[in-house]
Parts: C-alpha cells; sequence; structure tokens
C-alpha cells in the first residue's frame, strides 16, 4: 500500500492553544500553515448560526444555558477561556467566519451542523439559516452532519458538497453511506475497524477523527486515511 503523507484538519481550530470554535484559533490555525478547519455550528433562538460545539455551554462558558434557547445578545457576551485560562474570546458568529475565510482562498472549511440544532429549531429552518451565509465562500465549504436527512436535503440542492459522519460501524451506517454518497465520510477513530482493508467501500474520502500525534496520524495515511482531525494543528504541520 503507498505510503501517503497525511493532510491535518484543524479540529475546531486549535483547541490545544486557543479556545476551541473561536476566532483567534481558527486564525492561529491557518497561520500555522493548515489547509482545511473544522467547526461546528449551533442556532440561537433567533437562528443566527454561531460556532459553538454544545449546546448547553456550561462546559465551555461556565453558564449552564442552552445555546438554542438564547437570544443573540445574550450569547454575544459570553466567552470561552483560553486551556491557560488567562484569558478568553467570544463566540463567534458564522458570518464573522465566513468574512475570515474569504480572505484565504486556499482553506477549505469543515462546517458541521449540530444535530441539537436541527432537534431545537427543525431541519428546514436550520439549514435554511446557515446555506444564505455561505453563500459567499460557498466553494470553500462542506457541510457535514451526523443528520443523514441534513446531508440528504442539502445534497439535492446539488451545488454542495457535504459529509456524513458515522455513529458507528454497522451495516445500517454502511447501507446509508451508500445511499447518500457524500463527497466525504467521517468516523471517530474509535469507530473504524481494526483492519482498515476492511474500510467501506465508496466515492468518498475519508476523514478520520481525533489524532494528536504524527506517527499514529502517519500509519492511517498509510493505510489510505489520509484527512486527519486533530486539536495540534501546529504541532503536527510542523512534523
Amino acid at each position: 500500500m503507498a505510503h501517503n503523507i497525511p493532510s491535518f484538519v484543524a479540529h475546531r481550530g486549535y483547541p490545544a492553544l486557543y479556545p476551541e470554535n473561536s476566532m483567534p484559533g481558527i486564525q492561529a490555525a491557518i497561520q500555522a500553515g493548515a489547509h482545511y478547519i473544522e467547526i461546528d455550528i449551533q442556532l440561537s433562538c433567533q437562528l443566527t448560526p454561531y460556532l459553538c460545539h454544545d449546546d448547553n455551554l456550561r462546559r465551555l462558558t461556565g453558564y449552564n444555558a442552552y445555546l438554542t434557547e438564547l437570544r443573540d445578545d445574550e450569547i454575544d457576551i459570553l466567552t470561552i477561556p483560553y486551556p491557560d485560562s488567562t484569558r478568553s474570546a467570544p463566540i463567534p458568529r458564522l458570518a464573522e467566519f465566513c468574512q475570515y475565510l474569504v480572505q484565504h482562498s486556499q482553506v477549505t472549511a469543515f462546517i458541521e451542523i449540530k444535530s441539537e440544532s436541527i432537534a431545537r429549531l427543525g431541519l428546514s429552518k436550520t439549514i435554511a439559516a446557515i446555506l444564505p451565509i455561505i453563500d459567499s465562500v460557498r466553494e470553500q465549504c462542506v457541510l457535514i452532519s451526523f443528520d443523514w436527512e441534513a446531508i440528504a436535503l442539502i445534497k439535492s440542492r446539488q451545488i454542495y458538497r457535504v459529509g456524513w459522519i458515522i455513529e458507528d460501524w454497522t451495516d445500517k451506517q454502511s447501507t446509508m453511506a451508500a445511499r447518500l454518497q457524500p463527497d466525504y465520510l467521517f468516523s471517530s477513530i474509535r469507530c473504524l475497524p481494526e483492519n482498515l482493508d476492511q474500510l467501506w467501500p465508496g466515492s468518498w474520502q475519508w476523514v478520520i477523527y481525533t489524532v494528536d500525534d504524527y506517527n499514529t496520524a502517519f500509519d492511517y495515511a498509510k493505510a489510505g486515511i489520509t484527512l486527519i482531525e486533530t486539536d495540534t494543528i501546529g504541532t503536527l504541520l510542523a512534523s
């Protein structure tokens, strides 16, 4: 099997050194040389997309509230501490991220639409709130989700690249992947079979998460999985 060099995806920006999904972290990842960024999207109760992984904000901000239930002005005053806790950064809006992305045409953004927003606010409303915002950078974006219905709906528009995130390694998930035929298929390394020769065949490109050391990443790349999400983007790119 050919020895491939891994391409690293900045998982939520650069969370080893910066608040996850923050603009400082994203900027640092791109400055370090990242060509791929993965971010998460939750919607406010006013249907404004924010870069945030969790719906409940306790882990990130210490504030026990749900982003999907908050107004924009309530979210805009919240901040997420740096890992060293010496300072913090605000929760950015998707619009701010897209304004930055347009200045970096070499970067591809994997934008994960979180299932909590879809469940609370509805599939159609969630998708309708996101698509107009990414329009200016559509060719740089890949919309991804665990929610297969969201991926099917976006793919039906025929102008967006999509990625589906599998939940486990089962025949049911394999059948769904074959039905969806996404451009990218995402998997946690915990879901993968021990024998990587057993990866599901398809036209998609595999993306795995999360790997933070180069030797492990290189082993996956040798097996043909070259897109690898990491929390330590600067360190691995320097390798």
